[in-house]
């Protein structure tokens, strides 16, 4: 059996775009592996189930999700703001929220971005999140598992498209 020499791959040429993701990625990585930048952070997952209104958005369901929290008034997170993430299959929603009222109150981002084909920041969010009563909220910022149970109204800005959104987080 004769074996050949493996031939070099060819590499894409790098373009601006590519030098400056990567180059972002970089700064990004370097930035949270400070231990200057320490935040406390949950980290979990769950699933969204829609409403029948937001079939004619193209929504309809049950859509399994990642969860990424950080909870303000915990160490060395901002006093008011919290940051959520929900990872979806198909996208991504980062929320910026100020949950100063408790959970008896409907809350509407600072800010939001959508991320599907291309990213989407509205300049006024319409969509609200109400935390359930039986979730642990706010988050007591130990190691246990929190249950997170969300009542999310235009969802995905979409007027009368409800969902609700369920998980379980733990500090990471």
């Amino acid at each position: 059996m004769v074996f050949q020499p493996l031939q070099q791959s060819r590499r894409t040429p790098r373009t601006g775009v590519g030098l400056m993701v990567g180059s972002m990625i970089a700064v990004g990585l370097a930035c949270t592996a400070s231990p200057t930048m320490a935040r406390t952070e949950y980290l979990g997952g769950g699933f969204i189930t829609v409403d029948d209104v937001c079939a004619q958005y193209g929504w309809t369901g049950t859509h399994q999700v990642m969860l990424r929290m950080e909870p303000q008034g915990l160490p060395d997170n901002a006093e008011n703001e919290t940051q959520m993430a929900i990872l979806m299959n198909t996208g991504t929603i980062a929320l910026r929220l100020n949950l100063d009222h408790g959970i008896r109150y409907s809350y509407t981002p600072t800010q939001a971005v959508y991320i599907w084909n291309g990213p989407y920041a509205p300049a006024s969010p319409t969509m609200t999140l109400s935390f359930g009563i039986d979730a642990d909220w706010p988050l007591r910022g130990d190691y246990m598992i929190e249950r997170l149970q969300v009542r999310i109204y235009n969802f995905n800005e979409h007027p009368g498209c409800s969902a609700w959104l369920y998980g379980s987080l733990v500090q990471n």
